[in-house]
């Protein structure tokens, strides 16, 4: 049978693979969705210690799949993220999606040998700035204190919302958390059973339906800071197919727009979101001239079942490319990292090679 999932030595600098055995399909999509957007198949985060990495992941129900390998010059991978030269060691990590039953992928990444922005100290409003967003059964007070215990748990300012380490009650419903280098993590517990039907999974963007629970507790969304709402939101529907519901707010006259962007969780049918989110308080401002090896860089990994015309279409759009020459042959897959037109968002295309089992 022929099928579209990467080798076990790519899935540790990839992690597209999301399920080892399975058949290549078309998850449903939109009609304005490009037909060559498999969906959002992992996120990457540069680190700069990978032990205590995976220790804080795994003390937050992360599980390690692959790694952490040991240092080495990767040349398709310097050639990927324009990083000549650089020793690396990378882990892939797993944690339970909350709308399928296949897990989501966190790819832990440390380079050395080459020079490293650290951007650990960014705030949760910064641009580039990101955050992922998890769901958990019950109140998240246990989580703090189990990090608390391991001396790691982190507590930043987050705009507009409360983040104390002690609110009042037996039910904490949301924390925001920080893992070493700089990640928000945003935590929000169910005090009771999920909705009959979940209003994250299949549904029409709106702003009203947005739900952190779905089918079940797990990873619901990635975010990150950008720069103009309408720029970033219309590369991500264009190119990717994202669905977003109409702009609430208009730069300018809005302290805060949340953009929700459904996309298709790659080798399933179910939705997980990419938000977009625009603060008047960085109005003026650049982003960070953060690199791809720094500390703190992220970036979203995208599936796709024709690299050709997906990176045709980012750039037809704006998309920078980092890759030296474009689409390379990656660890028998192909592969190109780009930057959106709008912050410099990172971003990785990932076609998988069909292969016999």
């Amino acid at each position: 049978m022929k099928d579209s999932t990467i080798s076990s030595h790519g899935l540790a600098s990839f992690a597209l693979a999301l399920v080892l055995a399975t058949s290549f399909s078309l998850p449903a999509q939109s009609a304005e969705r490009p037909a060559d957007v498999l969906g959002f198949a992992f996120i990457g985060h540069h680190v700069s210690d990978l032990e205590k990495s995976i220790a804080f992941f795994e003390a937050i129900d992360f599980k390690v799949i692959e790694g952490p390998t040991s240092w080495v010059v990767d040349e398709a991978l310097n050639r990927l993220g324009n990083t000549p030269g650089a020793e690396t060691r990378t882990a892939v990590m797993q944690v339970q999606s909350s709308v399928s039953d296949v897990p989501f992928n966190l790819v832990l990444r440390q380079y050395r040998g080459i020079e490293r922005q650290d951007w650990s100290t960014l705030h949760s409003w910064d641009l580039l700035s990101s955050h992922i967003d998890l769901t958990i059964e019950g109140s998240v007070s246990p989580l703090l204190d189990k990090l608390e215990a391991m001396n790691m748990l982190v507590m930043p300012e987050v705009q507009g919302l409360p983040n104390e380490r002690t609110v009042p009650g037996d039910f904490r419903r949301f924390a925001f958390i920080q893992d070493p280098d700089g990640l928000l993590i945003e935590y929000f517990g169910k005090a009771s059973d999920p909705p009959a039907q979940p209003l994250v999974s299949n549904s029409t963007a709106t702003n009203a339906n947005v739900d952190r629970w779905g089918k079940q507790a797990g990873f619901n969304h990635y975010a990150t800071n950008v720069i103009d709402p309408e720029t970033a939101q219309d590369f991500y529907v264009k190119v990717f197919g994202g669905d977003y519901p109409e702009l609430e707010g208009r730069r300018g006259e809005s302290a805060q727009i949340m953009m929700h962007g459904w996309f298709p969780q790659a080798t399933t049918e179910e939705n997980l979101r990419l938000e977009l989110i625009y603060f008047a308080r960085n109005e003026g401002k650049s982003a960070p001239p953060i690199k791809f090896q720094d500390i703190n860089a992220n970036f979203a990994g995208f599936q796709v079942s024709n690299i050709e015309t997906a990176y045709a279409r980012a750039k037809e759009h704006g998309a920078i490319t980092v890759t030296q020459g474009g689409i390379i042959d990656f660890h028998g897959d192909r592969a190109v990292l780009i930057r959106d037109p709008d912050v410099g968002g990172y971003l990785m295309l990932g076609q998988p090679a069909r292969r016999t089992q």
